[in-house]
């Protein structure tokens, strides 16, 4: 091939090949192919291009991954479920048998409404231990995620509460249990009294817990500050 084109070393060629391609068919096909091309990029509309948003995906389908992300990690964090659910299992179950089946005198009905506030105070803890992986979580997001425009900081912040809600419902229904009915507290209330305990309190807590570690650098800090505001809530 290289002595018929004369491209070899001591090769020569007398036939002018780029003059025979101009004239095969061949080249008028391929010719009239990049007509065609031509022709049909200009006869399509102007190419628009309009950021409607800094994301790639919407504010939904970002918060829903997150929080499905979120849920398995604390799934696979046996440690701190477990931490969790003896907290609340523990203190209640002691605070119960403390005060166990207290009649309704008045000897009794303060130690009953001692054993609510101390309810109430158990409730600390477990505020506390959702702040520590809320801010390394927290540092994740604002080292690798946010300036990666994985997705907005109000999906981060709300994927957060509402992966730790259903966990805060679950583990405070050991409180009610352990505490309830050992004290000697009537059935009729029951089912206000878990409503209280393990739905408003925890929402209450946890939403509390996770605000103060918004504003504070480290998990000491935010244990601090969840404090103050607690106590200042008691007072109030």
């Amino acid at each position: 091939m290289l002595d018929v084109i004369g491209a070899g070393a001591t090769a020569t060629s007398t036939i002018d090949w780029h003059a025979v391609w101009q004239k095969s068919p061949e080249a008028t096909a391929t010719a009239h192919e990049i007509q065609e091309i031509h022709k049909e990029g200009r006869n399509r509309p102007a190419v628009e291009t309009k950021q409607h948003t800094e994301y790639s995906t919407s504010w939904i389908h970002q918060t829903s991954v997150v929080v499905r992300r979120g849920a398995t990690a604390i799934w696979r964090d046996p440690v701190y479920v477990t931490a969790r659910l003896a907290a609340n299992s523990i203190g209640p179950l002691f605070l119960g048998f403390t005060f166990w089946k207290t009649p309704s005198t008045e000897q009794g009905v303060q130690n009953k409404l001692f054993s609510i506030f101390v309810v109430l105070i158990l409730t600390v803890p477990a505020s506390q231990q959702v702040q520590i992986p809320f801010i390394a979580d927290r540092t994740t997001f604002e080292i690798r995620e946010r300036p990666s425009k994985m997705y907005s900081w109000s999906v981060w912040a709300t994927a957060r509460i509402l992966v730790e809600l259903p966990w805060s419902v679950l583990s405070a229904m050991p409180t009610f249990f352990c505490w309830y009915w050992t004290v000697g507290f009537p059935t009729e209330r029951a089912g206000f009294a878990f409503l209280v305990v393990t739905v408003l309190m925890p929402l209450y807590a946890v939403t509390v817990g996770l605000g103060a570690a918004a504003v504070a650098p480290t998990a000491e800090i935010a244990a601090l500050v969840f404090i103050s505001m607690f106590s200042l809530a008691l007072m109030l």
